[in-house]
């Protein structure tokens, strides 16, 4: 099991290459920078984020927000059938940043404990709070992340009218 989830997708569409890259264009709006105030977004994007060529970084345009939202980066490729859309969805940089620094601040607290039991003969039952903290914050991020990643790759393959190439990528458990 990986602390820090990430996926790979592939998404087969009969369409060709300019009629996804149409339809993505369609569907992707420009990043915006710091979002304040509670009004719903009206737009008929669904993404937001950069597209060039055949490469795209995007993530779902969605209310309020979500640290754990897949950045889906990827790009779209010729296939004998139409097009392959390969992507990779990654929570976000300054998330796994802040994960690291919690996991490796409740470990330190972990191993002090584990010290002050051994040496100290302190209560041991006292070092199930670090373990439930480990525990909540990586199944967390895990959790967000893997329902976000689902709504993202349904969405992706609704606007391309794709089906996800199961047999391209070993999921890893």
């Amino acid at each position: 099991m990986k602390i820090i989830p990430s996926d790979k997708i592939e998404i087969l569409s009969t369409l060709s290459n300019q009629e996804v890259r149409k339809i993505l264009a369609e569907n992707i709006r420009p990043k915006k920078g710091l979002k304040i105030g509670f009004n719903k977004y009206q737009g008929k994007e669904l993404f937001e984020g950069n597209f060039e060529q055949d490469r795209f970084e995007i993530q779902r345009i969605i209310t309020g927000r979500n640290s754990f939202l897949p950045q889906i980066k990827g790009q779209i490729q010729p296939n004998i059938n139409g097009t392959k859309l390969v992507a990779d969805l990654k929570v976000h940089t300054f998330v796994i940043a802040f994960m690291l620094f919690w996991l490796t601040f409740i470990g330190f607290a972990l191993i002090m404990g584990i010290i002050g039991v051994i040496s100290q003969g302190a209560n041991p039952i006292l070092l199930i709070f670090p373990l439930i903290m480990i525990g909540f914050g990586i199944g967390l991020v895990h959790y967000g992340f893997n329902a976000q990643k689902d709504k993202s790759i349904n969405d992706l393959k609704r606007i391309i009218n794709g089906q996800l190439n199961e047999k391209a990528f070993v999921k890893n458990v």
